[in-house]
C-alpha cells in the first residue's frame, strides 16, 4: 500500500473513529467510551476548541443544538449508528447503579437523587475498526496524538456528573432544555 492508499483524519467519522482509538484514562488504546451522553460531550468540547487544534475543524462539522442532557448532534448519533451497522463500532449493554456522585450514564438516570439501576451503552471498535483506528491514529502528528490522548484520558476520567456540570457551566447556551440543571445545582 502505498502513502495515497493510507487512511488519513479528513472528516468527523473519521475523527470519531481516532477518537474511539486514542488511548483514554487507562492508557490503553481503543478504549471505550461509556455512554452517548459522555461521547456526545466529547465531541461537543472537541468542537469548542478543547483539544489539539487541528481536528477541532472535523469536530465542527457535528452540528450541536441545546437538547435534554445538554448539547447534542443528530449527526454524530447518525454517524455512530451507521459505523454499528457497518461492523466497526460495536456496543456492549451496561448496566448501573447510581446515585448523585458515582458514573453511569443518561439511559433515564437524571441523576436522581436516590440509588436507582439504569442502563446504558459502551462503545467500542471492532477488529475491523480497531485496524482503521489505527492507521487513523498514525496519520496524525504526535502532538495531535498527545493532545488527544490528553483529551480522552482527562474527560473520560470524570464522572458523567462532573462532565455535564463542566459542560453546563463553560457553555450554559447548551443547558437551555436541560432536563437534569437543578439537579446538577446550576
Amino acid at each position: 500500500m502505498d502513502q495515497s492508499d493510507k487512511l488519513k483524519v479528513e472528516n468527523s467519522i473519521d475523527l470519531l473513529l481516532v477518537l474511539l482509538f486514542a488511548p483514554g484514562k487507562d492508557k490503553q488504546f481503543a478504549e471505550a467510551i461509556e455512554g452517548i451522553t459522555r461521547l456526545q460531550k466529547l465531541m461537543f468540547l472537541l468542537q469548542q476548541g478543547k483539544g489539539p487544534q487541528t481536528l477541532i475543524k472535523l469536530a465542527e462539522e457535528y452540528g450541536y443544538k441545546p437538547y435534554k442532557m445538554g448539547p447534542y448532534s443528530e449527526n454524530l448519533r447518525e454517524d455512530i449508528d451507521n459505523l454499528i451497522a457497518a461492523g466497526i463500532v460495536k456496543t456492549e449493554r451496561l448496566k448501573y447503579l447510581i446515585n448523585d456522585d458515582t458514573d453511569g450514564d443518561d439511559a433515564g438516570c437524571d441523576l436522581c437523587e436516590e440509588s436507582k439501576e439504569v442502563e446504558s451503552l459502551k462503545f467500542s471498535l471492532t477488529e475491523k475498526g480497531k485496524k482503521a483506528g489505527k492507521e487513523l491514529w498514525e496519520s496524525l502528528n504526535k502532538k495531535e496524538q498527545n493532545g488527544l490522548s490528553e483529551f480522552k484520558s482527562f474527560f473520560c476520567s470524570l464522572t458523567l456528573r462532573q462532565l455535564l456540570i463542566f459542560v453546563y457551566d463553560k457553555f450554559p447556551k447548551y443547558a437551555e432544555k436541560s432536563e437534569i440543571r437543578r439537579k446538577l445545582g446550576l
